[in-house]
């Protein structure tokens, strides 16, 4: 697992703002999407957003709230991990909703927070998390809001650090896909939200226990019909107010994608999470809807080009001078759905050619996107004939402004001598007839 969370990491590497975005591209059919509020599936790869439902719409965060608690926490506290610190009261205060029991005077390490805050969603691990990476709840609070406004996070103010409700902290989905993709970047944040479970060990005020992730979508130790075996990492949690989110991750095939689901229902009767249905489903069809695929084929001709100067063919077929592979629903029919066309840069070649001689571009579309080019180049290569060669260059030659002024100077010259004989021949005729008498 953890080689295949490094190379999750490994792409995002290269993200560095994740709604700098091309528009939305669509396979045949996405799932149907119930049930939540707003969604947003993306590629990293070819970064682009592959659904969107309310994206942009104001929803109360709720757990996701904790995907930037541990960034923020993480990247001040990463090399702290093995270290076991002293909670303390001003720690824990204000902290409700869900806690795993942490006390004034208890000793943890800093990484067991992190499994707490990440698998089960504790509150009181979040904000101690929040303490040791900035000194105060205060401080971490506008640490995170910060580096919401530095990621572009346009939309989104947080209020407090595990997500429970309060009126004016709110976000979006396409907001808190920046915070997601800065997540996904840290390995160990992916490795310790995905694991099933987590024993957290015996302190000095109680004995070790058991944290099962509830992401269902990543973990199937406790529900099954979410679970997606690419899907890695991130969160799920929920308030009254906002309904449940969920985030994950999931990479195949050299695509990796990111799902956001906030305001998700629940039906009690069918023991269903839209939210975990939802990302599970939208995973599924980024993996399984698009691919890269081959859209040149190198080794069939594009078009002829006529030849001069060849005793043996009168033209040379063109052919694509490389391959392209492009992102695409998978369902594209590369014969019919994808469309070509030609930027010569001369009618025709004179031989000599090589091949392999650059000619042109041929330009490809998918509907009205262009989607790549590639250069034409000549198949073969083309022997010049001499005795054409020859005529071509006396052709050439008459036509010359040289030639021209050269044929023009010889005509003024031959005249010129013709009138010059003639007044020589007239003045040596009359001294001729002088001399007679």
């Amino acid at each position: 697992m953890k080689k295949s969370i490094k190379i999750i990491a490994a792409f995002f590497s290269i993200v560095l703002s994740v709604l700098s975005v091309a528009p939305v591209v669509c396979a045949a059919e996405p799932p149907e999407v119930e049930g939540v509020r707003t969604a947003i599936l993306y590629n990293v790869e070819n970064n682009r957003i592959i659904y969107a439902l309310n994206e942009n719409e104001a929803v109360y965060p709720a757990s996701s709230v904790k995907l930037m608690t541990a960034v923020v926490a993480y990247r001040a506290l990463k090399d702290r991990l093995g270290e076991t610190v002293t909670v303390t009261k001003e720690m824990l205060d204000g902290v409700t909703g869900y806690r795993i029991g942490l006390e004034a005077g208890e000793q943890v390490t800093v990484e067991s927070l992190f499994y707490a805050m990440l698998l089960r969603g504790s509150n009181d691990s979040a904000n101690v998390l929040a303490h040791l990476a900035s000194g105060s709840t205060s401080a971490f609070l506008e640490a995170m809001n910060g580096y919401a406004r530095e990621l572009g996070m346009e939309n989104t103010l947080y209020l407090n650090t595990g997500g429970l409700h309060e009126e004016q902290m709110v976000t979006t989905a396409a907001d808190t896909l920046k915070i997601a993709a800065e997540f996904a970047k840290e390995e160990k944040l992916l490795e310790m939200s995905s694991v099933t479970k987590y024993v957290f060990p015996a302190t000095n005020k109680g004995s070790q226990f058991t944290l099962y992730n509830r992401n269902y979508v990543v973990s199937r130790f406790q529900e099954t019909k979410y679970y997606y075996e690419f899907a890695r990492g991130m969160n799920y949690g929920s308030t009254e107010e906002s309904g449940s989110t969920c985030t994950s991750v999931a990479s195949n095939g050299g695509l990796t994608y990111i799902c956001v689901v906030i305001g998700g229902g629940e039906d009690v009767a069918t023991n269903t999470d839209y939210a975990m249905r939802a990302v599970s489903d939208l995973l599924r069809y980024g993996i399984e809807g698009f691919a890269y695929t081959d859209v040149v084929n190198t080794e069939k001709p594009v078009c002829e080009m006529p030849v001069t100067l060849s005793a043996k063919v009168d033209h040379v077929m063109l052919y694509p001078g490389g391959g392209l592979s492009v992102y695409l629903p998978s369902d594209v029919d590369v014969d019919t759905d994808i469309t070509t066309s030609l930027r010569l840069s001369c009618e025709s070649l004179a031989a000599p050619v090589e091949k392999g001689a650059v000619v042109g571009y041929l330009n490809i579309y998918h509907g009205d996107t262009q989607i790549g080019t590639v250069e034409l180049i000549t198949g073969d290569e083309v022997e010049r004939n001499g005795f054409l060669y020859t005529l071509e260059v006396i052709k050439a030659y008459s036509k010359s402004r040289f030639f021209r002024a050269t044929a023009i100077s010889a005509v003024i010259l031959t005249v010129l001598y013709v009138l010059a004989s003639a007044a020589i021949r007239r003045r040596r005729a009359r001294k001729s007839r002088r001399y007679r008498f």
